[in-house]
């Protein structure tokens, strides 16, 4: 098969979604297919630039970068030459609204990527939505959330798309509040795991303090990315180091990734200075996380449980085998009974199963079999 990705910027590290879509391309060719990216509206490009290739783990990657500078018809232009050139048997339409527009209303994608890819069989992966989705959210988000609503309900009817996913269950209840069928092809980890650079690993260990016969005198934890707005990490922190201590153990920290809250990070630091050694590491190459990754024993997770499903770190914890604690929890009456089942489900699944082998493959079999469909519903 050939499968043409489209997504909003390929700048990388700089862009979930199109790290994603990299990732996935390169799955897609291990696997034995073709794989190609358009990236729609990339913010990091100067209009003059364009990019042909891109490699993940050593594949090469056909793909068209469009600046966000260039007109809208330019790019649908440009995008359209493209795809006459790649011939896809599949468009994967890659969706987030804010990465197509800078204030999340993309009016028109529908009917503009209608006029590029009629004819081609259309999957469409809702890595967001639109916001608003709980009676508790701000009115300005509600009437965001209206017009973002109706962008993706157009954007559906217009590309006709023979598949439709999301990546958790919220995402998935949501869409279907606004009649929206879509199954759920869950992230993988966004980081694979890898063999462990032994000096790394001892290098970490000096800066905890900590000496190789005495790490089984250790419980060491650690939080990898950033602190979601309301993460109560204080109460995590002394809950574990009490735990820690009532099995005679010490408690050891590990911070790493973009913390972003560098000041909390400090508070934290001074207010169980005796208790607790921390160390910052800071940002990674990909095979360093993995190995740090394998030295905790339990992991931290700056997301709140009700939107693990969406997080490529919590995938990440799980691939790596890892214990995940929650810090932080954000109410969404309408649908917290049915993800808190589903995240349970999430919490027990193989750790293989996060892999991106695992998940590309999951992907693939869905193309295969939705060929063999004669129809498949999307909007009602």
């Amino acid at each position: 098969m050939k499968i043409l990705f489209i997504c909003p910027s390929l700048e990388e590290g700089s862009d979930g979604v199109g790290d994603y879509a990299r990732r996935m391309s390169s799955e897609v060719i291990r696997a034995g297919h073709h794989a190609s990216i358009i990236a729609l509206n990339d913010m990091h490009l100067a209009p003059q630039q364009q990019e042909r290739i891109q490699y993940d783990r050593g594949l090469a990657i056909r793909v068209l970068r469009l600046s966000s500078r260039l007109s809208w018809g330019e790019r649908i232009t440009l995008a359209g030459n493209f795809i006459r050139l790649a011939r896809p048997d599949w468009i994967s339409l890659q969706y987030v609204p804010y990465g197509f527009q800078k204030k999340g209303l993309p009016f028109g994608l529908g009917g503009s990527l209608k006029k590029i890819t009629a004819g081609i069989p259309c999957h469409i992966m809702f890595h967001e939505m639109w916001v608003g989705i709980t009676r508790l959210s701000p009115l300005k988000h509600k009437l965001y959330g209206f017009f973002q609503t109706r962008i993706a309900r157009e954007m559906v009817r217009k590309l006709n798309p023979r598949i439709i996913t999301t990546s958790n269950r919220l995402y998935q209840l949501v869409l279907e509040n606004k009649q929206i069928e879509a199954g759920i092809l869950p992230l993988f980890s966004n980081i694979s795991l890898m063999p462990k650079d032994a000096q790394f690993a001892d290098s970490v260990y000096r800066q905890l303090g900590i000496l190789q016969h005495e790490r089984q005198n250790y419980v060491v934890i650690g939080l990898f990315g950033s602190l979601y707005p309301g993460c109560d990490l204080e109460s995590t922190i002394r809950d574990q180091y009490q735990a820690a201590l009532s099995v005679g153990k010490k408690l050891a920290f590990i911070a790493f990734g973009r913390i972003g809250a560098k000041d909390a990070y400090e508070k934290l630091k001074t207010e169980f200075e005796n208790q607790v050694t921390f160390a910052n590491l800071g940002e990674l190459p990909e095979a360093r996380v993995s190995t740090v990754l394998q030295l905790l024993d339990k992991a931290i997770s700056g997301t709140p449980r009700q939107h693990y499903g969406k997080s490529g770190v919590y995938a990440a914890m799980k691939l790596h085998k890892l214990e995940v604690l929650t810090s932080s929890w954000s109410s969404i009456p309408e649908y917290d009974s049915q993800i808190s089942a589903y995240n349970d489900f999430l919490e027990e699944r193989d750790p293989e199963e996060w892999s991106t082998q695992f998940v590309s493959n999951e992907f693939l079999n869905m193309l295969v079999n939705s060929n063999s469909k004669a129809t498949v519903p999307k909007l009602t």
